[in-house]
Formats: structure tokens, sequence, C-alpha cells
């Protein structure tokens, strides 16, 4: 595969920094997804010579049967640059550059987003934040469909991550990134990332509380949501929670 992958990147030196510079590459694995060892992928981050980053991101799989979730990343990935296409909102996310399927094997190239893991600072929950309800202000101001829902709710249609995680989330100075795009587009109901994310951060009950009632308001009213109490939402989430994970069974 590294044949492969060294020849793609000789005929595409766009993908670089460097034209001519020396590469190496290093190999790292991801935990398998569920009960299925062979869900869980292979990650090949490919060096320029003395670059602090690597340059390229190729995702692979163990097995070619398990290859659906790249072609996934590959295709949802597309779709959030499409929606974010000549707006600032496209530096949140890696570039799809190329995807690669001879029968045998699969894997697609992405540029890498810098940063590092996401920590629960205030600092950094405030930045994520604003990045992030910026992103989804920008996608609602493009849709023209809404769903109403009981209590009186009524939310624009908009694109969510699937699976904002702290994990998925790079932080580098005042930008942040979001990676893994298995289930971006899964869920159109909004506010489903903004809960996915403030829950799954190890904070206190009470912190959490408070984030909720400080970002939600914040959040329903960039998006032009008609929302009494996000309260209300919460089984909606936990349900979508709930279908996400079924998309791989």
């Amino acid at each position: 595969m590294i044949a492969i992958l060294t020849k793609l990147i000789k005929e595409h030196p766009e993908w670089l920094h460097a034209r001519e510079s020396k590469l190496s590459f290093m190999k790292t694995s991801t935990p398998a997804s569920g009960t299925k060892v062979d869900q869980g992928k292979v990650l090949i981050f490919v060096f320029e010579e003395e670059e602090k980053w690597p340059t390229l991101c190729v995702k692979t799989t163990r097995t070619y049967a398990a290859g659906e979730s790249i072609r996934e990343n590959h295709h949802n990935l597309q779709k959030l640059q499409e929606e974010v296409k000549g707006s600032v909102h496209s530096s949140l996310f890696a570039l799809p550059l190329y995807l690669y399927d001879d029968g045998k094997i699969v894997f697609c190239i992405e540029s890498v987003c810098p940063g590092v893991r996401f920590s629960a600072s205030t600092q950094d929950v405030e930045l994520v934040m604003e990045n992030y309800i910026a992103w989804q202000s920008h996608l609602a101001q493009n849709t023209k469909e809404f769903q109403t829902l009981p209590d009186n709710i009524r939310l624009p249609v908009i694109t969510q991550h699937g699976d904002m995680t702290p994990d998925n989330v790079l932080v580098s100075e005042k930008d942040i990134y979001l990676i893994d795009y298995d289930y971006a587009g899964v869920s159109t109901l909004a506010g489903f990332d903004l809960f996915n994310f403030l829950s799954k951060i190890k904070l206190s009950s009470e912190t959490l509380r408070l984030n909720c009632g400080k970002y939600f308001p914040r959040y329903f009213e960039s998006i032009g949501a008609e929302v009494g109490s996000y309260e209300a939402l919460l089984p909606l989430y936990h349900q979508e929670e709930v279908k996400r994970k079924d998309v791989r069974l």
C-alpha cells in the first residue's frame, strides 16, 4: 500500500508543501468499533522532511470488507466541504483529496488538521463553542427547511458532525478542527452535536448544567430556532445517539 500511496503523491505534488520533499510515514491503529474487530481504522500519517505536523492523513481498514466506512468518511467530508465552500468555515475540516479503491485495497487521503486534543479548560470550551456555533449559523442561513416539534419547537434542518466528542476536536491557538467524518450528516437535528459534546466532557453535573444553560440559548438564537427550553429536546437527542450507533450495526 505504501508503494501505491507514494506513487499517488508523486502524481499529485500539489498535496505537499514542498514538491520534492523527502517523505516518511507513521502508521497507527484506532480502536475497533463495537465488537467487530475488523471495523477499526488504520491511519498512516505522511510527514515531509523537517515539518512538525504531518501533511497528509491516509485512512484505511484492516480488511477490504470493512472498507465501506472509508468510502462514507470520504463522501461525508466532501459534503461538509461543499456546504461551506468559499467561506471561512471550510477550515474547520480536512480537505478530501483522494479515494482509492481497486477492489482489494481501499483508502482515502485527506489533508491534516493541526492541533492538540481538546482540554476541558474554560478557555477551550468557549473557543470550541464560538467556532462551532458560527459554522452552524452559516448552515442555517443557507437552508429554508425547518422541522416543527412538540412544545412549539421549530428548528432549521442543518447538518451535524454526528460524532462531536472531545476526542474529535483539535485545538490550535484560536482555531479548532473537527475530525473523523464517519457520521457526518447522519443527523440533521440541530443541537445534537452541542449536546453530544457538552455531555461527554468530563465535568461535574453542575458544570454541565451551567454550560448547557449558557451555550444552548446562544446556539438556538444564532440559527434562528424557536425553543422555549433545551431540556424538551433531551429525549430527542438521546434518540439521535441511538440512531447514530445503529448506523454501524
